[in-house]
């Protein structure tokens, strides 16, 4: 027994097949949307990081998802694959025999966001619950009628049994979040008034159809996870007591409880459904620990903003939950488990809860900030080279570029010197020491501090690397990591005393005023003027020039940035700064007229510009040169994690 976390690797039976689990740790499903591009089967690059997340050492890998809607499979919002289609089989059987090969288990999530079917006339159509007119596209969808939800169920029954024959040790079904079922299980959204719709019985026919037209056809020995949400999180919507009411109806006939919740039907919700920074770790364990206290008889999983062993390992001591599921934390570090395990707990790779990996709306491929492997696991050996004589690597700048780059150089076995001029490491994001909501990018920093002590890097502090020092070293490879300078706007007054950039701000609230403009409404002003507003106390306003906050982020923070902002501050959108005075920021509206709000301290958040030039200096210091990070394209986390790990497998 592992006496660190004896709780996380007990092994844990499941189901009337007695099914062993070697810990208590899953990985949560998350889509793969960019890795694939239509293909009715899981691609090599789908299967690769699937099993590299078995590799980690994680009990069970959930796989997302196999779409229940036979009329809307090509849909990039959560899954393309067709495992009804048994050409495709062998590939189903490649994914879960790579993950049994690792001594893991392998879940199917079966979802439906939309029902689709032909009417008499061969049209298709799209149902929806009540009856009701799409607010997009102003086409009516009707109520779907008993007869359609019988062949929904028959679908989904049919996609598990497929997925037993292919080797899925189990099935997950998503009841919650707004999907088609859940609003079923709704007393919010199900305003039925036949058998299902009225009472909570009734709202659950159609789930509880679906959960025995599967077991009729895979038996009752293959493990039946359903996800539930313990709360709605709107008014009027679900609440833990509905989900428990719920999980006593079904308690005999499913094997594990996944406690989540919100709903799609109200975007915010999502902020806490998949949490944002300004969520706590372990944020919504509340709703398992419920359904734990009101004595469900089945295992309870619990999964939200989960990534350190300690938490997890508290969790199930405690009593609030018999597994713990991972997603971010699994994609940003998929060894996580492994590393517990091995008493490595300081190498786990925190998610900074960015939510990259989540933006297949904007993205054209699958990645994550913090781990520049994620996306690539299929490809990756056919551009890194086998590691060679050990090189000398003088990294310029010891910022997170600059620390990235070391760790991955070193441990490729190259002797690596960060020179900084500070006397500290950490660059730009050593503000995150100052937020409370920060706490996973200050997390991140200290990974990367931990790390480059561990490997040996040497570090030279307070020193201005110069190309002649430089050169003088005799290096055999140069990281140019030398970062970036914010940008300031041309405007009548920017260099006035009482001008400062965002990253002056954090730790240094004492040395502003009490009125403060925020020019820049991207990511990085809205967080600066939270900063300012909700743990300094500030009287906080934020100019932008375009029409909405933030507009360049990852879905939930662009949700979570909107709905505090305004809460906090005053926005002044479609806003051009025209001047700056010692009291006052002067802008101009859309119709040309010029308003004056006033100000003790203006802050600029106008972007980075990359020190290029800087950086190419140090270019025939060393026979091989690399530009990392912000110096290369000033932007964020992941370009510095990617430049530097690319760079140092060049070598």
């Amino acid at each position: 027994m592992n006496k660190k976390y004896p709780h996380i690797f007990s092994p844990i039976t499941i189901g009337k097949g007695k099914m062993v689990f070697k810990n208590r740790i899953w990985t949560a499903p998350t889509g793969t949307h960019l890795l694939s591009a239509g293909e009715p089967y899981p691609t090599e690059a789908v299967i690769a990081h699937y099993r590299e997340k078995a590799r980690g050492g994680a009990a069970c890998i959930t796989f997302s998802c196999q779409n229940i809607d036979r009329l809307d499979l090509d849909n990039p919002m959560h899954s393309d694959p067709n495992i009804y289609d048994e050409r495709y089989h062998n590939y189903w059987y490649r994914l879960t025999s790579a993950v049994h090969f690792f001594d893991a288990r392998i879940s199917l999530e079966l979802l439906a966001f939309t029902r689709h079917a032909l009417d008499e006339n061969g049209n298709r159509i799209m149902y929806s619950v009540n009856g009701e007119t799409d607010p997009e596209t102003g086409e009516y969808l009707p109520m779907i009628p008993g007869e359609e939800l019988e062949r929904m169920a028959d679908d989904y029954a049919e996609a598990a049994a497929h997925a037993v024959k292919v080797g899925f040790d189990m099935i997950m079904l998503h009841f919650g979040h707004g999907v088609f079922p859940s609003q079923f299980l709704s007393p919010r959204y199900n305003t039925r008034t036949d058998e299902f719709g009225g009472s909570a019985e009734s709202r659950a026919r159609f789930p509880i159809m679906i959960i025995d037209k599967i077991r009729e056809r895979i038996g009752s020995f293959v493990p039946i996870e359903v996800r539930v949400s313990g709360s709605e999180l709107v008014e009027g919507g679900g609440e833990i007591e509905d989900c428990i009411k719920f999980l006593r109806m079904i308690e005999d006939k499913i094997d594990i409880a996944h406690i989540s919740c919100g709903t799609v039907m109200e975007d915010i919700t999502q902020t806490r459904m998949h949490p944002v920074e300004f969520y706590k770790p372990g944020c919504n364990v509340e709703f398992a620990e419920a359904v734990k206290k009101a004595g469900i008889p089945i295992p309870v999983l619990t999964l939200g903003a989960f990534q350190t062993p300690d938490l997890i390992e508290e969790t199930l001591a405690s009593g609030k939950a018999d597994i713990v599921a991972m997603a971010r934390g699994a994609i940003a570090d998929a060894n996580c488990v492994r590393k517990a395990l091995e008493g490595r707990e300081e190498e786990i790779i925190p998610c900074i809860k960015c939510f990259y990996c989540l933006a297949y709306d904007t993205e054209l491929e699958f990645a994550c900030s913090v781990n520049p492997t994620v996306g690539r696991e299929y490809i990756l050996d056919k551009f890194i080279l086998a590691a060679t004589t050990p090189r000398k690597v003088a990294v310029i700048g010891g910022g997170p570029a600059g620390m990235a780059g070391a760790i991955y150089a070193a441990r490729r076995g190259h002797d690596v010197t960060i020179y900084e001029k500070k006397d500290r490491l950490g660059g730009k994001i050593v503000f995150a020491e100052h937020v409370d909501f920060k706490y996973d990018l200050r997390d991140f920093l200290k990974y990367q501090l931990n790390m480059v002590e561990k490997l040996g890097v040497r570090i030279r502090l307070g020193v201005e690397a110069t190309p002649e020092m430089i050169r003088a070293e005799a290096p055999d490879v140069v990281f140019a990591a030398v970062g970036s300078d914010p940008i300031i706007l041309p405007i009548p007054g920017s260099g006035g005393p009482n001008v400062v950039t965002a990253e002056e701000c954090f730790g240094n609230l004492n040395k502003l005023g009490q009125r403060i403009v925020v020019i820049g409404g991207g990511e990085v002003g809205c967080e600066t003027a939270l900063y300012l507003a909700m743990e300094g106390g500030k009287d906080v306003s934020v100019l932008e020039m375009r029409s909405e906050l933030a507009p360049d982020s990852c879905y939930a923070p662009y949700l979570a940035i909107n709905d505090l902002v305004p809460k906090h501050c005053k926005v002044y959108l479609n806003s051009k700064c025209s001047s700056i005075t010692e009291s006052s920021v002067g802008y101009f509206d859309t119709e040309g007229k010029e308003h004056f709000i006033e100000a003790d301290t203006v802050v600029f958040s106008a972007g980075m510009r990359a020190r290029a030039d800087l950086a190419e200096s140090f270019r025939y210091c060393a026979p091989v040169f690399f530009r990392l990070g912000d110096c290369k394209v000033a932007k964020n986390i992941r370009i510095c994690t990617r430049t530097a790990f690319d760079a140092a497998s060049q070598i």
